[in-house]
């Protein structure tokens, strides 16, 4: 008769356990001249079932597993936010076509998100035609997004971005080559004087003609003026369950069939120091609208497109049960004392509302503004990271 894999699972267990114990024997008295004895019953009626919800997936937001991996936006530094608040700032990796001669480019704080405040100001000072003659392809900017763009054949591509000018427009955003040559699919807004001289958002969709695995997104101009850009994205229309992860990467996911999605990580929920430690309430609310951060342990920006929201959905996509890790007072450096974590204490709670409240409540509406009014099954958290030897972890851990 066919033993059942979960018995099977149990016996493996205990011979694992005989080994070690075994091995444990041989030691003592090897070392210390004692003779032991070590009886052990491992017969079907004594086993004990393995709990399947120990087997699972624990993200962590390292070498871009989110931003760049399983996070489908392709526009690496989407807000130009990660160049930090003082503006002109570093607008890495985003890069500029053309030359000082008919174009000027820098970040300034004229954005219309108060949470984001940095947008892109391009000035251009070449024309179409007459004595500055810009460029045959014009001139502007391009992200190569993380490590190029893999933008596949006849695949529909999701472009949204935020543009402010008081001068007429004739602007191209076309999927290119690497080096810009070959033309893969493009979209071009064109616009009188008055049209965006408020932010305006603009959305549409672009259909690659070709395969190329290394691409780029690229903003190109022949017509003079002043052009902000902000919050420009671009995203394959085809998801993960249409909620934006990247839908071959995600398929593996669920294939390893996980019971639990512990995230979003460890040294990264502490960060280095806790300015720049992980925030689920500015993970929230629209994508525009969420502030990013630093992410200081591993060294990159993160736009946060992969936040609180998303990884309780990933885990519901998943069939797996959200084990939430919350930052409990200390980073890798820092540590607040045990007197006055309650503003940290105060935080959990609130990130338990929003995914457990009622849509009536302040932090369930939230959620349910996001297009899930119902509860997440949120059931277990997750206390810190790797911090037993910090000075207040005995006194932190009794207060929670």
């Amino acid at each position: 008769m066919a033993v059942p894999r979960r018995s099977l699972d149990g016996r493996l267990f205990w011979v694992l356990g005989l080994v070690c114990a075994m091995y444990q024997i041989f030691f003592v008295r090897s070392a210390a001249g004692q003779t032991a004895q070590l009886s052990v019953n491992a017969s079907p009626q004594n086993t004990q079932m393995i709990p399947e919800n120990m087997f699972g997936i624990f993200f962590e937001e390292i070498n871009h597993a989110g931003a760049g991996g399983l996070w489908a936006e392709l526009v690496n530094n989407r807000g130009f936010e990660a160049g930090g608040p003082n503006t002109p700032s570093n607008i890495d990796p985003w890069l500029i076509i053309g030359d000082e001669s008919n174009i000027i480019v820098a970040t300034d704080r004229s954005s219309c998100f108060a949470t984001n405040p940095i947008a892109l100001r391009m000035e251009v000072l070449c024309e179409s035609s007459g004595n500055d003659v810009c460029p045959p392809g014009g001139v502007g900017i391009y992200n190569p997004g993380f490590w190029g763009m893999n933008i596949e054949e006849a695949k529909v591509y999701k472009v949204s971005m935020y543009i402010m000018s008081s001068d007429s427009m004739d602007l191209t955003v076309s999927l290119t080559s690497s080096d810009g040559l070959q033309n893969l699919a493009a979209y071009t807004i064109t616009a009188d004087k008055e049209d965006f001289k408020e932010w305006t958002k603009v959305e549409f969709d672009l259909q690659s003609s070709e395969r190329n695995p290394n691409s780029r997104l690229q903003l190109t101009t022949r017509t003079s003026g002043i052009v902000w850009f902000d919050q420009v994205s671009l995203m394959p229309s085809e998801t993960y369950m249409r909620h934006g992860y990247r839908k071959d990467l995600a398929s593996m996911l669920a294939n390893l069939k996980p019971k639990i999605l512990k995230f979003p990580g460890g040294n990264y929920v502490m960060g280095n120091y806790l300015s720049n430690a992980f925030r689920w309430s500015e993970t929230v609310g629209p994508w525009e609208e969420r502030p990013g951060h630093f992410n200081d342990v591993w060294g990159y920006w993160t736009d946060d497109g992969l936040g609180f929201f998303e990884f309780l959905q990933l885990a519901e996509d998943l069939g797996a049960c959200p084990v939430w890790v919350v930052n409990d007072g200390a980073s890798r450096n820092e540590q607040v004392p045990s007197a006055t974590i309650a503003a940290f204490v105060k935080d959990v709670v609130d990130g338990i509302e929003f995914a457990r409240g009622d849509p009536g409540t302040s932090w369930g509406s939230v959620r349910a503004a996001m297009g899930h009014p119902e509860p997440f099954q949120l059931n277990y958290i997750s206390m810190g990271n790797q911090e037993c030897s910090m000075h207040y972890y005995k006194g932190l851990y009794l207060i929670w």
